[in-house]
């Protein structure tokens, strides 16, 4: 019961978001039939285009329209390309998961690593380093993508700053995936170096506020290690906290990838958002929508998964 009613919220949230998708396309000024016919002036050109599309009805006969073929897993055209708006989605698909997967993961290890290295202490100054991450999570994306193509294309040479391969690797083999992830090293750090600095701060909160409390204080006496008292018993418990909050951010991940893609000229589903909202492809934004909010909803649901699994008091039902 209690998964059925997970899963309830889970459509009722991406539903809601693509319904809002579709209500602010088609209540703008101009709407989809100015983007299918264009800026013609033509006396009753507009009119006729939204005739032949469906446009002319009234909006909630639109809607009930466009919902029954979501239901049935159409998406629609393009009105740029013509093509399923579907196929267009699910090729930019494992792009952005390609960077989105990585990002994460390089983000939340690295960040509890800095965070544990630079816990309070009488001995560590702890003030530059707090500094240091304010400034890096301040800083948006798009400038530390190019500060990251400064260092490591134009100075170094060592890693490529656009698309997603080279083609005169050969396609297929080993050739091929290596240069893929080394197109993927500065999209990736790019993306994760700002949700380090925020993991860092908030383990190292976490982490010294467990390390107050009386049952540090047992494990120390038994004569421990410091080393050990924070990685054996308070880090596992301020890890609720940790992947709580880590999780909270998974939008802000997706919303990072539109911007990160864009730098970096990776054909993800991000620059596939900027380039339709620019020609107007209304389909194609909608479509986007309703995927990155499925993305965000379903990581919502496996990070309340991973709470459970490390605290089974939660799937219990008790505090």
């Amino acid at each position: 019961m209690r998964i059925l009613s997970r899963l309830t919220l889970v459509v009722g949230a991406i539903w809601l978001a693509a319904t809002l998708a579709f209500l602010l396309i088609h209540l703008a000024p101009g709407g989809p039939a100015v983007a299918l016919g264009g800026d013609s002036g033509a006396p009753g050109y507009l009119e006729e285009v939204a005739r032949i599309y469906g446009l002319d009805r009234p909006l909630h006969e639109v809607y009930l329209a466009w919902l029954g073929n979501l239901l049935c897993g159409d998406l629609g055209f393009s009105y740029r390309s013509q093509q399923p708006v579907l196929t267009l989605v699910l090729d930019r698909l494992p792009v952005t998961l390609a960077l989105i997967g990585p990002a994460l993961v390089v983000s939340g290890l690295a960040g509890v690593a800095l965070g544990l290295a630079w816990l309070p202490r009488p001995d560590k100054p702890h003030r530059g380093f707090v500094a240091a991450m304010a400034a890096l999570h301040a800083l948006p994306s798009y400038l530390v993508g190019q500060g990251l193509i400064v260092v490591f294309a134009l100075w170094l040479g060592v890693l490529p700053v656009q698309g997603l391969v080279d083609e005169r690797v050969p396609a297929g083999g080993g050739a091929r995936l290596v240069d893929m992830a080394r197109h993927l090293v500065l999209p990736v750090l790019a993306l994760a170096l700002h949700h380090v600095a925020f993991t860092a701060l908030l383990t190292r909160a976490r982490v010294a506020g467990e390390l107050s409390r009386p049952y540090i204080v047992t494990a120390a006496a038994k004569g421990l290690p410091s080393h050990a008292v924070e990685r054996r018993h308070a880090l596992p418990n301020a890890l609720l906290g940790i992947v709580t909050l880590f999780g909270a951010r998974l939008g802000a991940f997706v919303a990072g990838a539109v911007v990160v893609e864009t730098v970096f000229a990776l054909p993800g589903l991000g620059r596939l958002a900027v380039t339709s909202a620019i020609a107007r492809d209304h389909p194609v934004v909608i479509g986007i929508v309703l995927v990155t909010t499925a993305i965000v909803v379903l990581g919502n649901l496996a990070t309340d998964m991973v709470l459970r699994w490390l605290d089974p008091r939660l799937a219990e039902g008790r505090s």
